[in-house]
C-alpha cells in the first residue's frame, strides 16, 4: 500500500496518495492549519482506507500513533521501517510465523541487535493493530536472543585520532558537545542558543515545552574546553541552533561521522560519544549517583549496570575482603 502526503490545495490542505494501480488520488481536508490537517489525514488514512491491514499499513499507522502522542524514538522507528519495508510491506499478519522471521534474519545484512530491534518493532506494531481491532491475527514471532550488552566507547588515543579527522566546523562542535555533555544525539541537534547560559556556565538540554520522558534531558555544566568552542560558535552564529550549517539546523550528523570514521579508521558513532564521556568520568573517579544525574538516568541502577566496572575501585573492597588465615 502506498503512503500518503499532505499538500496545499485551494487555500487549504488535501490528503494525496497513489493507489497500487498508479492512479493519483486527492481528498480535501477540513482543517485550516497543518497540525490539524496532519491529525485529520492520519485519522482518515487509518480508519477510512479500504486497503487490507498488511504489515505495510500497520507499521506506519503504529508509528504515526506514537508520533501523535509525542513518544520518543519515532525517528528511529521510521529509519527501521525503511530497512523492513521491502520484505514486510505486503505481508498479511495471519501469515507471520517463526520461519518467516528467520527468513528475514537470513537475508538482512545487519547486526544481531539491529535485526532483533526491527523484528521486535514489527511484533509490537502488530500487537497494537490487534488492540485497536484492526486485525484479529495472533501471529507467532521469533526473535534473536538478546545480545550481551557492550558499552562502545573510545579510548583517549582513539578519540584524538577520530577528532583530528573531523573536518566541518559544525561536526567538530558536535563531537565536543557529545563528549562533554554526554547528551543523546537528538538533544544535541535540537540544542538552541537560548538554552546555553554562558554567564552561569550551564546548558539546559531540554527544550521549552518538551515533557521529560524516560530519556531525561538534564541541565549540565559547560566544560572549560567546550565553553571556548561554544563561545566562538555563538559569535559566528547564523541561526538559533548550536549545530548549524549554512544558517540552517542540521538534521543528521551521521554522514560527517561516517566520513571521519573512514579517514581515521576509528569506528565512532554519534552515540558512542555519550558512552565515551561516561567511561572517562568514571575512570577519573565520578560516582554513580552524580553520573546518573549528569546522563539523565532516573536512578544510579542503570548507570551502574553499564559503567561501574570502569571505576578503578570497582569491587575492590569485595576482592580485598577475601583473606587467607593461618591455621
Amino acid at each position: 500500500m502506498s503512503e500518503y502526503s499532505i499538500q496545499r490545495f485551494r487555500g487549504g490542505f488535501a490528503l494525496v496518495w497513489k493507489e497500487n494501480s498508479g492512479c493519483r488520488r486527492r481528498r480535501t481536508l477540513y482543517a485550516a492549519d497543518r497540525p490539524g490537517a496532519e491529525a485529520e489525514a492520519r485519522h482518515l488514512w487509518q480508519r477510512g482506507s479500504q486497503s487490507p491491514w498488511t504489515v505495510g499499513r500497520i507499521v506506519p499507522a503504529y508509528v504515526a500513533s506514537l508520533e501523535a502522542d509525542q513518544k520518543p524514538s519515532t525517528q528511529r522507528r521510521k529509519d527501521a521501517w525503511r530497512a523492513l519495508r521491502t520484505f514486510w510491506e505486503r505481508v498479511d499478519p495471519e501469515l507471520i510465523d517463526p520461519a518467516m522471521c528467520r527468513a528475514y534474519d537470513a537475508q538482512r545484512q545487519a547486526s544481531a541487535s539491529t535485526i532483533r530491534y526491527e523484528l521486535l518493532m514489527v511484533s509490537t506494531a502488530v500487537k497494537w493493530a490487534r488492540t485497536e481491532k484492526h486485525i484479529t491475527a495472533i501471529p507467532a514471532f521469533w526473535l534473536l536472543a538478546a545480545p550481551e550488552h557492550k558499552t562502545k566507547h573510545l579510548t583517549h588515543q582513539e578519540f584524538e585520532q577520530f577528532y583530528s579527522c573531523v573536518v566541518a566546523p559544525h561536526a567538530r562542535l558536535y563531537v565536543l558537545l557529545g563528549l562533554f555533555t554526554m547528551a543523546r544525539p537528538s538533544a544535541i541537534l535540537e540544542l538552541t542558543w537560548e538554552r546555553v547560559d554562558f554567564e552561569r556556565g550551564l546548558i539546559d538540554l531540554n527544550p521549552s515545552g518538551r515533557k521529560q520522558t524516560a530519556k531525561r534531558r538534564p541541565v549540565v555544566p559547560i566544560h572549560d574546553e567546550l565553553g571556548l568552542e561554544l563561545l566562538a560558535a555563538y559569535e559566528a552564529r547564523q541561526c538559533a541552533y548550536a549545530i548549524e550549517r549554512g544558517g540552517r539546523p542540521v538534521a543528521s550528523i551521521k554522514k560527517a561521522f561516517q566520513a571521519a570514521a573512514a579517514r581515521s579508521r576509528i569506528a565512532a558513532t554519534p552515540y558512542s560519544l555519550r558512552h565515551t564521556g561516561a567511561v572517562w568520568a568514571v575512570e577519573a573517579g565520578a560516582s554513580m549517583d552524580e553520573l546518573a544525574q549528569y546522563m539523565g538516568h532516573d536512578n544510579a541502577t542503570t548507570t551502574s549496570r553499564h559503567y561501574a566496572r570502569f571505576s578503578p575501585d570497582y569491587l575492590r573492597k569485595v576482592g580485598n575482603a577475601v583473606q587467607r588465615r593461618a591455621s
